[in-house]
């Protein structure tokens, strides 16, 4: 049998979309569907959120409207939905994008991708298809396991956590039991639940979060979990869980970052601005680039004084596209916060100007967090300019120190103390001797005190944070300096004697008393929570002044430290010619409530213009 006759598009009216009535059917017989025109809000119908896989079509589904009919290739795991959806003796109206959207029509794309957000948020039901279950002996079995798990978790997530600490970061060092298998084999089934890719697309972001009613389907209809169900665990996990998550290599928080987009104040107003929203969702992938703007252009952030920040166009590059945002951004914000959002690797990628977030790139850090401001979020002074070296960016700023020592980068799977023997296959074991070492010792930049020491670290490390409350001064603050000297003393405990001297080892016997006295009431747990997401894969660096400062994993020796007009964290930057080039955002103690602005009105800083390409 040859080619089957293509189906043929119909024009899509203003507004319009298309919708398929499923034909009933048995379960092995041929997919086949009536496409109806109508608006939005007009007959109900129901939403499919899946993965595109392969771009390869193979299996078909016949397609029939008023003026004709044809055939359309779907891929592997849209077949597998539609058949797994399908009703045995009624019409199921479904809304599926790769057949409701003529693929070949570029502005019928893009005048149905602003659609988008309506399309879900009107959609009686969303069904997320997860995919068929592996090919493994068991599969169905232990994915209803996982679910049941789920489930028992999320009636008493603190007790379920704490066994978890327990058994899963010292089970090795204790009698396994039946039950350590058992809830071992909990967690795996939890983390491959999270490894299956449909929660790693970009647009499930929308998809899920702006839908009514949101149902997740694993292998058949007749195994799932709601999303309110998988949003509670996730939420949970990232705000309490960072050690298991990493010791695991879970991937539960990216469908927290789900919540994170979408979340909203006790207004309704959106907790992010769209740059912030960009960034939870850049963890996503998708399969066109440009999508990692344009999935989300439905989030009420991206509009500025009612008109859309940017508008979706498929016939720029990705590199146009996302240097068009940040100018945008930039313009009609009078912000520079996008700047918090590069994040460079090692290696080059797309060929963007230096303060341009991609996007695309693989994404390592979470964005920076403090409770106060190293300079007002808006300003007047910055513009952009066409230059023989691309786009330029010229703002106004203070010059802070240049960077002198630099610790190694930090890996969140390692931040537990549990044993020496744990310990001493880290990257870095000893975190804190390894900050000592490399930042205060090896370079002999001095510290005024070991003070200093708790004070700048429990800053730069947590952000300021202690779970979600202002640790910056007062009483949370001193019990966020008691939890890194719980921390620490965690090391000494499992430091054997004789061992090289550590952090504990330089300091008087009345310190090393004080540590002892504050580190009995505080939580070594906490501090590790509370560091992970804003440290990971960043380094520590001190300043030739002896600042303390947390800053990007690619930042050398050399490289300056600015406050900008305009941008709420300092940023790190690289000499270019006469040029600049942004590496990266950081924490500065000492520099995060506005000081540089105090000092220049004292004359202890000058303002001067940095131009960054």
């Amino acid at each position: 049998m040859g080619t089957p006759p293509r189906y043929t598009y119909t024009s899509l009216p203003s507004q319009c979309i298309r919708v398929l009535e499923l034909l009933p059917g048995l379960p092995d017989a041929p997919l086949e569907c009536d496409v109806v025109i109508q608006q939005i809000d007009g007959k109900p119908y129901e939403a499919l959120s899946y993965v595109w896989g392969d771009a390869a079509s193979l299996p078909f589904v016949k397609c029939t409207d008023k003026t004709g009919e044809g055939y359309l290739g779907i891929g592997a795991f849209l077949s597998q939905a539609l058949y797994a959806f399908r009703l045995p003796s009624e019409i199921r109206r479904v809304w599926v994008d790769a057949l409701c959207i003529n693929q070949n029509d570029i502005s019928e794309r893009q005048s149905q991708v602003r659609l988008m957000g309506d399309v879900y948020g009107t959609a009686e039901h969303v069904l997320c298809w997860l995919g068929a279950f592996p090919e493994a002996e068991g599969a169905e079995t232990k994915a209803k396991h996982t679910i049941s798990f789920l489930r028992r978790f999320n009636s008493n997530p603190r007790e379920h956590l704490r066994a978890a600490h327990q058994h899963l970061h010292f089970g090795e060092d204790v009698a396994e039991t039946a039950d350590d298998v058992a809830l071992l084999d909990s967690w795996l089934g939890i983390k491959q639940l999270f490894d299956i890719e449909y929660f790693h697309r970009a647009w499930i972001i929308q998809e899920v979060g702006l839908a009514q009613n949101a149902r997740f389907y694993w292998g058949t209809k007749d195994t799932w979990l709601d999303w309110v169900e998988i949003a509670a665990f996730a939420s949970f996990m990232d705000a309490n869980g960072a050690s298991i998550i990493n010791h695991l290599g879970l991937k539960s928080w990216v469908a927290n970052h789900i919540n994170l987009v979408w979340a909203n104040d006790e207004n309704g107003k959106p907790l992010h601005n769209f740059v912030e929203v960009l960034h939870w969702a850049r963890v996503h992938r998708s399969t066109d680039a440009r999508d990692y703007i344009y999935a989300l252009l439905s989030h009420s952030s991206a509009k500025v004084e009612g008109k859309l920040i940017v508008q979706p166009n498929y016939r720029i590059t990705t590199e146009e596209a996302y240097t068009e945002l940040a100018v945008s951004v930039i313009h009609r914000t009078n912000s520079l916060h996008i700047l918090a959002f590069v994040d460079h690797h090692e290696e080059a990628g797309m060929i963007l100007p230096s303060w341009v977030p991609d996007w695309h790139a693989l994404n390592l850090v979470a964005p920076l967090r403090c409770p106060t401001k190293a300079a007002p979020e808006t300003s007047s002074t910055f513009s952009i300019t066409e230059s023989r070296k691309g786009m330029m960016l010229n703002c106004r700023g203070f010059l802070i120190d240049t960077i002198r020592a630099i610790s190694d980068m930090f890996d969140p799977s390692e931040l537990t103390v549990t044993t020496l023997e744990n310990e001493n296959q880290k990257k870095i074991p000893f975190l804190v001797d390894h900050i000592w070492q490399k930042t205060v010792v090896q370079p002999a930049i001095p510290l005024r005190s070991f003070r200093e020491l708790l004070a700048s670290l429990s800053l730069v490390l947590t952000g300021g944070f202690r779970n979600s409350s202002d640790s910056t001064s007062g009483e949370i603050q001193e019990k966020q300096h008691a939890d890194l000297a719980a921390l620490i003393l965690e090391y000494e405990r499992i430091r054997l004697p004789g061992q090289p001297d550590g952090f504990l080892a330089g300091l008087s016997s009345k310190e090393k008393q004080l540590i002892q006295t504050m580190g009995e009431s505080g939580s070594a747990h906490q501090f590790v929570q509370d560091m992970t997401w804003t440290s990971m894969c960043r380094k520590v660096f001190r300043t030739s002044k002896g600042h303390t400062g947390l800053g990007p994993r690619i930042m050398r020796k050399d490289d300056v430290c600015v406050v900008l007009l305009g941008a709420v964290y300092p940023m790190v930057l690289r000499k270019s010619d006469q040029d600049f080039q942004l590496i990266g955002p950081a924490l500065m103690y000492g520099f995060m409530n506005g000081e540089a602005g105090v000092l220049e009105r004292q004359g202890r800083l000058l303002e001067q213009v940095f131009q960054i390409i």
